[in-house]
């Protein structure tokens, strides 16, 4: 039994769906939430980006640069949705 490696396109398919998916979660807690209750709604959406990330990338069945991948899943969720809630943030201090 070979372990290949895994085509880039295959690679950065599963990376990108859960980046999206980051991007759809903050648009949707930004528009649908108000007060207190987004920053919940982020942390909630971190943790389904981070079991979607593993779902996605066990179901490959690689061993090969398995780290990698969930890593760049899951910082690529982080930076989306950290930079929703650091947006939030800015716009609940200045009274928006």
């Amino acid at each position: 039994m070979t372990d290949a490696p895994m085509t880039v396109g295959r690679t950065w398919a599963g990376i990108a769906s859960v980046w999206a998916l980051a991007v759809v979660c903050a648009v949707l807690v930004s528009t649908l939430s108000t007060g207190d209750l987004r920053f919940s709604l982020l942390f909630l959406a971190l943790a389904g980006c981070a079991l979607v990330t593993f779902v996605i990338q066990l179901a490959t069945h690689r061993k090969v640069g398995f780290i990698d991948r969930v890593g760049a899943s899951i910082v690529g969720a982080l930076v989306v949705l950290g930079g929703t809630g650091v947006y939030l943030s800015v716009v609940a201090l200045l009274g928006g």
